[in-house]
Parts: structure tokens; C-alpha cells; sequence
């Protein structure tokens, strides 16, 4: 899941900032994961990727899906 700013990912950078996305059955909901349609999302697992590296598109969270998985990536860099 692209997770970098919209403002920062509409000005063509060679990066954005992606979260892991589980579609197995390992991970569930915790404090630093959100279950989706499209998987589990791991906020603890963030990281720079080349834009050439991600594939094409196939969903957007709902809106409270994607602010959760914020508020926990932002958790996880506070130490909280």
C-alpha cells in the first residue's frame, strides 16, 4: 500500500513509501495492523520502493482504513 503523502507521490518522484500488505493468513488487526479487503496492511513494515517496482494498481482503502494505517505508521516512528 502506497502510504507516502499525495502532494509528494503527484510530483513524480523516483520513490514512495510503501506498507507491506499480508494476504496470507500469519498476521490479523493488532495495534500496528490493519485488516483490509485486500489483506492485512503492516505498519511496521514500511519502506522506500523504486516507483518502477510497483505494480499496477487494484484498490483504495475506505478512507478510515487508510487514516488508521497512518496513525499507526506515525505510532511506530513516535515509539509509542
Amino acid at each position: 500500500m502506497v502510504v507516502s503523502a499525495d502532494l509528494y507521490n503527484a510530483s513524480g518522484p523516483p520513490t514512495v513509501l510503501v506498507a507491506e500488505i499480508e494476504t496470507g493468513t500469519r498476521y490479523r488487526a493488532s495495534a500496528y495492523a490493519t485488516e483490509t479487503d485486500y489483506g492485512v496492511v503492516l505498519a511496521d513494515r514500511v519502506v522506500w520502493l523504486p516507483v518502477d517496482m510497483l505494480g499496477e494498481p487494484f484498490g483504495r482503502l475506505a478512507t478510515a482504513q487508510r487514516a488508521r494505517v497512518v496513525h499507526q505508521i506515525v505510532a511506530i516512528l513516535r515509539g509509542v
